[in-house]
């Protein structure tokens, strides 16, 4: 069975639906969890003129503080039902981000919003992208 899953999330109600999954699983299979939460930094997004340094420092010290509170919930979650769990922030985009974690990991659990044509072509699919490009089995869990 499985006894190393990842489970990548943002801290979304469709997240929450994987996470539930991949501690079901970990759960039964009396195996350890891995939440990854990856932040995009605000200096990729944006272009150094358009806005002032300290703004983004700004912005990433919310993102941070974001993903801390999400992962701190996440983990009484996760111990109250008596799962061995670790959390990882990385200041990299999601996706090479999983990759590279799936790698030490048995199954990588993770949520998608299931998007058809020209939106998932306008807003990407970090799961498909993930999906297409792991050697690591996934579990996709999909949003109603």
């Amino acid at each position: 069975m499985f006894k190393k899953i990842l489970i990548p999330t943002d801290g979304s109600e469709l997240g929450r639906e994987a996470l539930e999954q991949g501690l079901d699983l970990a759960r039964l299979s009396d195996g350890e969890v891995t939440i990854l939460y990856a932040i995009e930094t605000p200096y990729e997004l944006v272009s150094s003129y358009a806005q002032p340094a300290e703004s983004l420092e700004q912005q990433m010290k919310s993102y941070k503080a974001e993903a801390t509170k999400v992962l701190r919930e996440i983990s009484a979650q996760a111990e109250a039902k008596g799962i061995r769990i670790r959390t990882m922030i990385v200041e990299q985009h999601p996706v090479p981000a999983i990759l590279e974690a799936a790698k030490e990991h048995d199954l990588v659990v993770m949520a998608t919003h299931g998007r058809k044509g020209i939106d998932r072509v306008l807003m990407g699919s970090v799961t498909d992208k993930v999906l297409h490009n792991c050697s690591t089995p996934i579990l996709v869990v999909r949003g109603a």
